[in-house]
Formats: C-alpha cells, sequence, structure tokens
C-alpha cells in the first residue's frame, strides 16, 4: 500500500565540504563511508538554514531523526583536497518522516546520490510526529 504524503515540497540545499586526509585511505581516495558524513553533515546544515536544530528537537521536542532507509550509489572517487559539493533537497514531508535526495559532487562530475528516508522518533525510540514548527518552517520556504 503506498504511503500517504501530507506534503510535497522541493527545497534544495548546496554546501562544500573539503576532502581532509582523515577522510581517506592510504592512497589518498575518500573512504565509501565519508560519503555518508558528508551528507549527514550537509543534512545538519540544511535544516538549520530553516531554523531546525537538532539540539532543540531533541530537548524540546523529545524527538530526533534516525535513517529508516538509506540508497547510495557510487560513480567516481573523491580524493584528498578536492573540493565537494553536496546538493540536498527535501522531496516530501509527511507527518514524521521526510524524505531526500543527496547528490556529491567533485566540480561538475557527480560522485555518489543518495537517496534517504528520515524518520522522527522520540527518545524512548517509538515513532513520533515532527511539531508543527518543523512543518511550518519547511512550509514557507
Amino acid at each position: 500500500m503506498p504511503q500517504k504524503i501530507n506534503k510535497i515540497s522541493i527545497l534544495n540545499y548546496e554546501n562544500n565540504i573539503r576532502v581532509y586526509y582523515e577522510d581517506t585511505d592510504s592512497g589518498g581516495v575518500v573512504y565509501h563511508a565519508n560519503y555518508l558524513k558528508f551528507a549527514e553533515r550537509s543534512r545538519t546544515e540544511m535544516l538549520r538554514k530553516y531554523k531546525i536544530e537538532q539540539e532543540k528537537l531533541k530537548n524540546y521536542y523529545d524527538i530526533q531523526f534516525v535513517v529508516k532507509n538509506l540508497f547510495i550509489e557510487y560513480y567516481k572517487s573523491a580524493k584528498l583536497d578536492d573540493l565537494l559539493t553536496i546538493k540536498s533537497s527535501i522531496l516530501k514531508i509527511s507527518s514524521a518522516k521526510i524524505i531526500m535526495e543527496q547528490s556529491i559532487y567533485n566540480k561538475k562530475i557527480l560522485l555518489a546520490k543518495i537517496d534517504i528516508t528520515l524518520g522522527s522518533i522520540n527518545l524512548r525510540g517509538k515513532p513520533s510526529r515532527l511539531p508543527k514548527y518543523v512543518l511550518n518552517s519547511l512550509d514557507t520556504v
């Protein structure tokens, strides 16, 4: 049965991340798991841009985001000192989920594409609705 989506939106955010030595293997190539770290940082900054802060969600609303599912496809490798561009798009928002797509580029070359669903849970690990202020913040863009 298809999931009911209460809201459909296209919100975009773009930021840059430099590849440091710690991000690479001995050959200077970015370790595969670090693409997920780059994407996580970008998602956090995107939410911060819309005044949605992780600490506030946790302390005032008793919720946090978890990765419900994720698919990543790698196309090319990033290397030491590359300046990567992470493009993040919120595709759909429901009462307890955010569906996103993220693409990681070096210059204009696509390196990796990530499809991710974030779920909202309370601090006891149970699914929880997103606060109205989150939905309203994302609705006003």
